[in-house]
């Protein structure tokens, strides 16, 4: 099969660098997962980078994703920013290996970086810092990279970046390493560029959803052919979860959306329409995205309270609006709510724009997945089966005392590893 066609813009001469970490589950109360530290260290780079280059006309500076359109096909978007990048920037913390979406960036660039040839070429184009410090019994042979950034800085290997971005009293050695990072960006982008070329997409370097997801998104939506009498068939199509309540102005239908939050956090995702998703709302935490023109058609009432019967506290509810519709929905918005709080859902909540939609999804897939720790169903212990003594190796002698492998017996004493933000 022939690689699909680049169809990059004519005008694209190539990115800077490329930023690169691991979304961090919202904290209690906020709506954005965006790191805010993240945020202000890519300004700060992109400040240095752009006083120390010299780029060509139509060059951008940096990209990270916080630049992508609301509405736009997120997988698509990063492909292309991928295949714009000089330097790939990872912002390497414990979280950064345990996150499918972000190794899966990391894979795309090092698959074009191998697909451009000699490591002569290549090298210096994989840039990465140590943005959270690893505990002592996590070791990655990445972190060695990370670590050459700053090896005359003590603290560096100690505190990471993120402390020098956050703290004052850190503030010259930020200024240093910030300084350093740029030189090398600047100095790999301008002397031996890649130029702009396809990247794969992240669905082709990430591993497959398996069959039992992390996470679900159901969608309780009317199809085309089931409208309400005098409803827009916009945005509509044959199945509830292809339902886009925004039209035009978002690329992939709204459940896409949020199962790329989910993934973005590190959770598998599968979206589904709502009857068929039973079973998985059972025993998975998940988002429930209402249009609430389900309401509108006769006996919804009695349909929807037997639908939404037995829910459980995991299934986060939103339902969703378009302020911009001419078609006002804020009977049939109140009257679902209410269907959902009869059905034992207290906590309903309501986006009434894509920005808004696009704000909440983080700390909704955030709730479900703590409600799902605090009441889901606890999965009993079993321990795996004794081995079997390998007639090739030979049965021990009667009485004698086998002696494990070292690398294969639990360290008991080794503490419980932390929990943070960005880990």
């Amino acid at each position: 099969m022939s690689p699909p066609t680049d169809r990059r813009r004519p005008a694209a001469r190539g990115t800077y660098f490329f930023l690169s970490y691991a979304h961090s589950a919202p904290p209690p109360g906020a709506r954005a997962d965006a790191d805010v530290w993240v945020g202000q260290f890519f300004a700060d780079l992109s400040d240095e980078v752009r006083r120390q280059a010299r780029p060509v006309a139509g060059m951008r500076i940096g990209f990270f994703d916080q630049h992508i359109p609301l509405g736009a096909d997120w997988k698509a978007a990063l492909a292309e920013a991928l295949g714009d990048a000089e330097v790939f920037v990872p912002l390497y913390s414990p979280g950064y290996f345990s996150r499918p979406w972000a190794l899966g960036e990391q894979e795309s660039f090092r698959a074009r970086l191998a697909a451009a040839g000699s490591a002569r070429l290549t090298a210096g184009h994989l840039t990465p810092v140590l943005w959270i410090p690893f505990p002592p019994w996590e070791a990655h042979p990445e972190l060695d990279g990370a670590l050459d950034l700053g090896r005359d800085v003590p603290a560096y290997a100690e505190d990471g970046l993120r402390a020098f971005c956050m703290l004052a009293s850190y503030r010259a050695q930020y200024e240093l390493l910030l300084s350093r990072l740029a030189s090398r960006i600047v100095h790999t982008a301008e002397r031996r560029p890649l130029g702009p070329s396809r990247a794969p997409g992240l669905d082709e370097v990430v591993r497959p959803a398996p069959t039992d997801p992390d996470f679900v998104v159901a969608v309780l939506a009317p199809t085309r052919d089931h409208l309400p009498t005098d409803r827009d068939p916009a945005g509509y199509a044959a199945s509830g979860r292809l339902w886009r309540p925004y039209g035009r102005r978002q690329e992939l239908p709204a459940a896409e959306y949020a199962a790329s939050t989910a993934e973005r956090l590190g959770l598998s995702a599968r979206t589904a329409d709502f009857a068929q998703a039973a079973g998985l709302l059972d025993r998975r935490p998940a988002v429930l995205l209402v249009d609430p023109w389900i309401a509108a058609s006769p006996d919804a009432a009695a349909i929807l309270t037997g639908m939404l019967h037995g829910l459980r506290e995991w299934v986060v509810p939103l339902v969703v609006t378009d302020d911009d519709d001419t078609q006002d929905a804020s009977r049939w918005a109140t009257e679902v709510t209410q269907l959902l709080h009869d059905a034992g859902l207290p906590q309903v909540k309501r986006a009434c724009s894509m920005p808004e939609f696009v704000d909440l999804m983080p700390a909704l897939v955030t709730e479900a997945r703590r409600q799902f720790l605090k009441y889901g169903p606890v999965v009993p212990f079993e321990p795996p089966p004794e081995p079997v003594p390998s007639l090739r190796d030979g049965l021990p002698p009667a009485g004698s005392t086998v002696t494990p492998d070292p690398a294969s017996t639990p360290d008991d004493s080794a503490p419980l590893r932390p929990h943070g933000e960005n880990r």
